[in-house]
């Protein structure tokens, strides 16, 4: 086979590889190791929309800094922040000798966040890894997917509002990560909610939860979680709040049956964290307790601190 045949079977191949790329919108790249330097980066115009080229000479600079300013570099031109753990863990499997793969947010320097798979493999040379290839894929349709599946699950279809186990969830994972600050927890329903379905029919007891809902959607935060307990139950938690205040006028705002055409009051219990619990169980205890002393007279909130 001659020079020019070679040469010939070399575009085809390269045809056929770029073929591949763009089909499955996969960006392929390679690593020099020792000298920490990027030196292929193909495809990578159908998922940043940056030629290789441009990326190659952007991150070139990068080379010369210590290993510890050379990661954090690319990891700035590459990775979102809130990403930074788990790249830092697959940098560290790949010089350790292992493929490793993970999802993250990528960008090319000043391009948008795309969500991307990558995969990586080190090249070895005596048991120590020289150089590694990573493919990157993107992944964002995807994730736009399955955030929206996921989103359809945790709301409760009829009102909007989160659905009671996602609540549950959520509220969770609210006082374990903030567990510093003072967070209300509210439990309320609807006074005599049956009369307005037994006399004006299950339709308007309908309009009366929606509008409710929509009044909470208006009235709380939108770093407040809301949702539907079951039935014409709500529960709400107000996060980060130190003043008592602050909520009572978030209360009183609640309590206005003007919200409804049929002048439907509410019940309310409430329960703060961390003085009536420190868990999502025995918070929502408090407050029902709280719900309890507020239905006995009906259309009042009551504090459990108070009883």
């Amino acid at each position: 086979m001659n020079y020019a045949e070679n040469l010939q079977q070399l575009r085809n191949y390269k045809q056929r590889l770029t073929i591949a790329l763009k089909s499955g919108k996969i960006c392929v790249f390679e690593v020099d190791l020792r000298r920490q330097l990027y030196t292929f980066f193909e495809n990578s115009e159908d998922i940043f929309g940056v030629p290789g080229g441009k990326i190659l000479k952007e991150v070139q600079p990068f080379s010369i800094l210590p290993p510890d300013e050379y990661r954090l570099a690319v990891s700035d031109y590459f990775s979102h922040p809130a990403d930074l753990k788990v790249i830092e863990e697959a940098f560290a499997k790949t010089l350790s000798g292992h493929s490793t793969t993970y999802e993250a947010r990528m960008k090319a320097g000043d391009t948008n966040f795309i969500w991307c798979k990558i995969d990586i493999s080190p090249i070895m040379e005596k048991n120590v890894p020289v150089r590694m290839i990573g493919v990157i894929t993107d992944i964002s349709a995807i994730k736009a997917k399955t955030e929206l599946l996921t989103k359809k699950a945790s709301l409760d279809s009829f009102t909007g509002l989160y659905a009671k186990k996602y609540m549950e969830e959520r509220i969770k994972v609210i006082l374990e990560k903030e567990n510093n600050k003072k967070h209300y927890f509210i439990l309320f329903d609807l006074d005599n909610f049956k009369q307005v379905n037994d006399t004006y029919g299950h339709i308007e007891g309908d309009r009366v939860l929606r509008g409710i809902s929509e009044r909470l959607k208006y009235i709380f935060r939108t770093t407040d979680a809301i949702g539907r307990f079951g039935g014409d139950e709500f529960i709400i938690l107000v996060k980060d709040l130190e003043e008592r205040e602050d909520l009572i006028k978030y209360l009183n705002l609640l309590m206005d049956s003007s919200d409804n055409d049929y002048g439907v009051t509410k019940s309310i219990g409430v329960s703060v964290y961390p003085e009536d619990g420190r868990n999502y169980e025995q918070l929502l205890m408090k407050a029902d307790v709280a719900l309890y002393y507020s239905k006995c007279g009906k259309n009042k909130y009551t504090f459990f601190s108070e009883l």
